[in-house]
């Protein structure tokens, strides 16, 4: 090889190492600044209850399958926006400590639960056992894992300010607040059941309204994981607390069906399920909520 050839190889490994050493700056630069920004965020939203006179007790973050590394994370995400990743999840927790690939096929295939199980191997979240797989690390249910993604929902797609699993001092309801968001001066709070509507009871949705006298917020909704209907038991739920509180006023607030199985009472207040999408049905809500009045001049006037 002449030696002109190999000055040339020598100039471009160096240019490609140079570019390798800034690349890996701006990814560490780009973690610290997610880091700051998400830091920024939580003490405005806790700013933001205090001044409603409530104060956070504590962040529970833990017992979640939410990975610790940045860029597992963003893979994380993008599974879980997918219904299958996340039935496929729940059965992988109820099994916990002893599983194969037979018990994560009863939503969906094959090929499936492979591909999702490889995932979960390789970043170390699932581990290979004896008789077939283990999770890593204890977890109880999928339900704070939900909440996670819910607030990463609202974060990364509606750019909204949020906390997940809070426990608020004092709070006269009691339990935790699973999504609370803070945007234009809104406060959003957002409860997530990962349970099918038949598991789901009127204390639960009771123990709901509770914590919205609590909060306080200006937006809420009640936001069931399932493809399955809403108008046979969560509605009709919903509709029976609303006469408990309020009597023959609840008249003025009913029950209307804003589009599919999504659920309005009043301007305020949602009752969702991820049929067709999750993240879609959250936006409708949003965009339900945050969209003004037509014009006057408008054909919607």
């Amino acid at each position: 090889m002449k030696p002109g050839a190999l000055a040339h190889m020598s100039s471009t490994s160096e240019q490609l190492n140079a570019l390798e050493q800034r690349i890996s700056r701006l990814a560490v630069a780009l973690r610290h600044l997610r880091q700051q920004s998400e830091t920024d965020e939580a003490t405005a939203l806790h700013q933001a209850l205090r001044r409603r006179g409530l104060l956070l007790k504590s962040e529970i973050h833990e017992h979640t399958l939410v990975p610790r590394p940045a860029a597992t994370r963003e893979e994380f995400y993008a599974l879980l926006r997918h219904y299958s990743f996340r039935l496929f999840l729940r059965d992988v927790i109820k099994h916990g400590d002893n599983f194969t690939v037979d018990d994560l096929t009863r939503y969906c295939s094959r090929p499936v639960a492979v591909r999702y199980l490889g995932w979960l191997l390789r970043r170390k979240l699932a581990r290979r056992k004896a008789s077939g797989f283990r999770l890593a690390a204890p977890v109880a249910s999928f339900g704070p894992t939900l909440e996670w993604f819910v607030a990463q929902v609202l974060r990364r797609e509606f750019g909204i300010p949020s906390a997940w699993n809070l426990r608020l001092r004092g709070a006269r309801a009691g339990g935790d607040y699973d999504v609370v968001g803070l945007q234009e001066g809104v406060c959003i709070y957002v409860e997530t059941k990962s349970s099918p509507p038949r598991n789901v009871e009127c204390r639960q949705v009771r123990a709901f309204f509770d914590r919205l006298d609590t909060l306080r917020p200006q937006m809420a909704v009640f936001l069931n994981d399932t493809q399955l209907r809403m108008s046979d038991k969560i509605a009709v739920l919903f509709a029976d607390e609303l006469r408990r509180r309020l009597g023959r006023r609840a008249w003025s607030v009913p029950v209307t069906r804003l589009s599919g199985e999504l659920f309005s009472i009043g301007k305020a207040l949602f009752i969702a399920n991820s049929d067709p999408d999750l993240v879609g049905n959250l936006g409708t809500c949003l965009a339900h909520y945050f969209r003004p009045a037509p014009l006057p001049f408008s054909e919607e006037a």
